[in-house]
């Protein structure tokens, strides 16, 4: 059974130390015996700020709302908003809802202010439009066949949290109680149904733990730059570690597995905010530390296109998991104090023996978790971000592989740095 090094960290340092001196604790965190270490963080932004989403005002009958890139609920927090009813080939809106009938049937909506919203074919099916409505969502109109992304659809709503990024992008995040996604925490562009079509982004958080916020600079910085996120954990989360979900590393990833899942069916859904949002062919994961692990344990999915790791290496070098390895990957650590650096490295090694494309940067100047508390994530979150943009956007610049392979390629020059490749071509 492989294991991961990982490191649970709080604001509440005291708390978590107290809560750390049970040894069953670090064996849920870590699924090992083998002493681990505590480290404190401190969050960039402070939980608890509430995300503002843009609103529009009610159209005139007969006329769908206008959405400037999202389209919400503007009634007070438990307050029913309209309910339209739209006979065939007629339209009704609302302020919250949008919607038209197909020619074959008809259809009805309500939409309540911060609590779930569905949608339902009426008889014979729904042939035409469909709506969507999802708080700090978009609400659109979108053609679909008969049949065609059936089902019910739950509204995210927004999340307790204010987060940014220095890409083109106002980031928005949510949270959905609906299967598979209830346990995280969805960073992602404010505009919705638009020509530009978001990769997936899974990621697990440090030492483990459901504060989504942890890396909250880091997520909020891919997310900006046009990626849909979804982050294991809940802004107001505990700073405690999830269960191992079986103890070995492919069941540690389950969790990512299901957002992914879950983001990839909602794309297809006509009632979904996310309707045809989403690049459901260039899917990522990624972790820090414990999280690391998680993301390793989506290593052998087939949709998987790339995947990272930071501060992140197995306890023990297993050749079951570096076979499933079918993707590019990439390894950030820090220095030789970082207690991941020795697995890493040893990983990298396996790896790369196999043929594997992967590439390793290891900061002499930064311990476990390196800097991606600073703006933006710091360097191990530029290093992330442009590995996604190399993989899962064809960037071959200076932002994307450029920023890995030639002259461009300033930490490859910088004597701070480590960098060592594999099969890269």
């Amino acid at each position: 059974m492989s294991q991961i090094i990982c490191s649970c960290t709080s604001r509440q340092n005291v708390a978590l130390i107290a809560m750390f001196l049970s040894q069953a604790i670090f064996n849920v965190a870590c699924g090992s015996d083998t002493p681990q270490t505590m480290e404190s963080a401190t969050q960039g932004t402070p939980a608890g700020t509430t995300a503002t989403a843009p609103t529009t005002a009610p159209a005139a009958a007969g006329k769908p709302a206008s959405a400037p890139g999202m389209s919400t609920s503007t009634s007070a927090a438990g307050a029913q908003a309209t309910v339209g009813k739209a006979s065939a080939g007629s339209a009704a809106t609302s302020p919250a809802v949008s919607m038209t009938a197909g020619a074959a049937g008809t259809m009805a909506a309500t939409s309540m202010a911060g609590s779930a919203a569905t949608a339902t074919a009426g008889a014979g099916g729904m042939t035409g439009a469909a709506m969507t409505a999802a708080a700090g969502g978009g609400a659109k109109a979108g053609a679909g066949a008969p049949g065609a992304g059936s089902g019910t659809c739950t509204a995210s709503k927004p999340a307790s949290a204010t987060v940014t990024g220095t890409g083109p992008h106002k980031v928005v995040a949510e949270l959905n109680s609906g299967p598979a996604i209830s346990e995280g925490t969805i960073f992602r562009p404010a505009e919705l149904q638009t020509e530009e079509k978001y990769p997936i982004f899974a990621f697990g958080e440090n030492g483990c733990i459901q504060n989504s916020l942890e890396a909250q600079n880091f997520l909020g910085e891919v997310a900006s730059h046009g990626y849909f996120v979804i982050a294991d954990g809940h802004p107001d989360g505990p700073y405690m570690p999830r269960g191992n979900n079986g103890g070995d590393t492919v069941s540690q990833g389950k969790p990512l597995i299901a957002y992914i899942d879950w983001i990839i069916a909602e794309n297809d859904k006509p009632c979904s905010a996310y309707y045809q949002s989403i690049d459901t062919t260039k899917i990522a994961t990624s972790g820090t530390s414990c999280g690391g692990l998680m993301a390793t344990g989506t290593s052998g999915d087939p949709r998987l296109t790339t995947y990272t790791l930071n501060s992140s290496g197995l306890f023990a070098a297993d050749n079951n998991i570096y076979k499933m390895i079918h993707t590019p990957v990439l390894y950030v650590l820090g220095s030789s104090s970082d207690v991941a650096y020795t697995n890493g490295k040893r990983d990298f090694d396996a790896i790369s023996a196999l043929g594997k494309p992967i590439m390793l940067f290891s900061s002499r100047s930064l311990g476990h978790g390196g800097d991606f508390m600073s703006r933006g994530g710091g360097n191990f979150g530029k290093l992330n971000l442009s590995w996604f943009n190399w993989h899962l956007k064809g960037d071959m610049g200076a932002t994307g592989k450029g920023f890995f392979i030639g002259d461009t390629c300033t930490l490859c020059k910088d004597s701070g740095w480590e960098v060592a490749s594999a099969n890269i071509q």
